[in-house]
């Protein structure tokens, strides 16, 4: 099995209690949540990681799109 595809979903929000809690966030700082589905050559989903939760003060996001 070979992963051909990873697809990631991104949202914003603010952070539950416990989010708030466990990042030990400054009140008022947003959270950034995706979701990744890891595809197999098959076109089979092998895993799935539901949500990532990540400081949204700190987190930089990098993508590269070819053209």
């Amino acid at each position: 099995m070979t992963v051909a595809e990873v697809k990631e979903s991104w949202t914003a929000d603010m952070p539950t209690r416990a989010q708030a809690s466990a990042l030990k966030l400054p009140a008022g700082t947003p959270v950034l949540r995706w979701t990744r589905h890891m595809i197999s050559d098959t076109g089979r989903v092998v895993e799935v990681a539901d949500p990532i939760v990540r400081r949204g003060n700190s987190t930089v996001v990098e993508t590269t799109i070819k053209v």
